[in-house]
């Protein structure tokens, strides 16, 4: 091996290590990918938040008054998981083509169309205008909100990744996971200003347009950056060699790659419930429908939260790099069952006293039971291929929200429990956390059957699967001899 000297310290250095912090170090286009996803990302939380923070206001814009505060509570959250369910749509039909023809492309596509959404959600017509049409409007834009999110997922974390070096990839990944919780802190913020500034009776009229169409901003920025990228290095190689995927979508359900997805649908069905019990009724625990903390502070302790967690999903993935993404998961997963309801007594505790101490030490807590979220971009583009990672990542992300995203309903069931209604009452604090334990013994016996990956070079990823594609060539010609 050759040995070069240091020039600022005494001792060998060795051309493996040399070679080492070579690869670590990032791009202008590495950086610029990173970048433009994370805002992508964000202001894929922003819009989603958006949804969640106002839902007060959005009860009185879009619900009829006839039925329970609950009821109508639940009905809001419903277009939310509508977004949700609607991801799989948007990840299939985008990461298929991402995987034929290229991500760049796609990348300025769906951001496009999460902008153009985000301007028309300013334009809605009320109930009070023309009835229940509203609402139903309402969800079929939130439903298209879903589809180019779910394309913007398959996409935009992929190319990010297949630019991160191999050493850096859960790091690089908790950051653009990161841009999620940042988005729902400037929801939060943007909310509580426009709460501060203004009255309910603006709010109810004009504010929530505002909210929505604010959204524009970062899409104008990412679509700046992402008109200056260059194609992913490792579909390009792909290209090259000749090992593109005629079907990327179809082949997902095909053995074995069939056995990797169903792991993986498994794996984000758990974390879906366990993070959308955190995200979708942590304001209306904070609130308890006036009971509670008002809208302005209820935000910003919302706000708070989810910084935190912004802070923890880049520990996170900085840590996955070194522990391995399997068993760090996995520990985090008893972490959520032995802690979740706990944390949801103390944020229900501090909402009826209007403990704001206790209000924070129990967000700090919230923001924990978040953490794995870090780890999702790089595992998900080490466990399938280049020729149908972008499939694959979106559609594998996007179908944990088939089960996981109507939690509304999950946490309603459980709180029709008897047992859990003679404790909560009126109030569902325990029931979301109920949802949230049982998502995380998902997430937990998924990983069983999931190998390590954090070694992994990506043009590696389906090395299994070319041995089986090997081994029935040869059957087929010794058939054919």
């Amino acid at each position: 091996m050759e040995i070069l000297t240091s020039p600022v310290a005494p001792g060998p250095i060795s051309s493996q290590h040399l070679t080492d912090v070579a690869e670590q170090k990032l791009s202008k286009q590495t950086k610029m990918a990173m970048m433009s996803q994370f805002l992508g990302f964000m202001l894929d939380a922003y819009d989603m938040a958006l949804v969640l923070v106002m839902a007060p206001v959005l009860i009185k814009v879009f619900v009829s008054p006839k039925g329970s505060a609950a009821w109508q509570y639940i009905v809001i959250v419903f277009t939310y998981s509508i977004t949700m369910a609607s991801r799989p749509i948007g990840s299939a039909l985008f990461g298929r083509y991402a995987d034929k023809i290229g991500r760049r492309f796609l990348l300025v596509l769906t951001i496009g169309g999460v902008g153009i959404m985000s301007l028309l959600g300013g334009f809605l017509p009320t109930y009070a205008q023309i009835g229940v049409w509203s609402y139903v409007i309402f969800c079929v834009l939130r439903l298209c909100m879903g589809i180019f999110f779910g394309g913007e997922y398959a996409v935009g974390h992929t190319f990010a990744i297949e630019y991160a070096p191999q050493k850096r990839r859960g790091a690089i990944g908790g950051f653009i996971q990161s841009g999620f919780p940042l988005g729902y802190v400037f929801a939060s913020l943007v909310f509580a200003l426009i709460s501060f500034l203004t009255t309910k009776e603006f709010m109810a009229a004009y504010g929530w347009r505002i909210a929505f169409m604010s959204g524009v901003i970062p899409v104008v920025l990412a679509l700046y950056i992402r008109n200056n990228l260059h194609e992913s290095p490792e579909f390009e190689k792909a290209k090259a060699s000749g090992k593109m995927d005629e079907s990327p979508f179809l082949s997902l359900f095909k053995p074995p790659q069939v056995w990797d997805f169903l792991q993986v649908f498994f794996f984000m069905t758990g974390l879906f419930l366990t993070d959308y019990s955190v995200y979708g009724f942590l304001p209306n625990i904070l609130t308890l429908k006036g009971r509670g903390f008002n809208t302005t502070t209820y935000s910003l302790i919302y706000g708070f939260a989810l910084f935190m967690a912004f802070l923890g999903y880049n520990f996170y993935g900085w840590l996955s790099d070194r522990t391995g993404r399997k068993i760090l998961t996995q520990w985090y997963c008893v972490f959520l069952v032995v802690f979740g309801i706990p944390v949801f007594y103390v944020l229900y505790h501090a909402a009826i006293q209007r403990n704001l101490l206790m209000a924070i030490v129990g967000t700090v807590m919230a923001a924990m039971l978040k953490l794995g979220w870090g780890v999702v971009p790089a595992y998900l583009c080490e466990r399938f291929p280049t020729r149908r990672r972008a499939a694959g990542v979106g559609f594998g992300y996007s179908s944990g929200a088939l089960l996981g995203a109507w939690f509304s309903i999950y946490v309603w069931w459980a709180h029709k429990i008897p047992f859990i209604a003679a404790i909560e009452k009126q109030d569902m604090w325990l029931s979301p956390a109920v949802i949230l334990t049982i998502g995380s013994i998902m997430t937990f016996a998924s990983l069983w059957f999931s190998p390590e990956t954090k070694d992994l070079r990506l043009d590696e990823v389906g090395e299994k699967e070319r041995v089986s594609d090997a081994a029935k060539a040869a059957r087929a010609l010794e058939a054919a001899a």
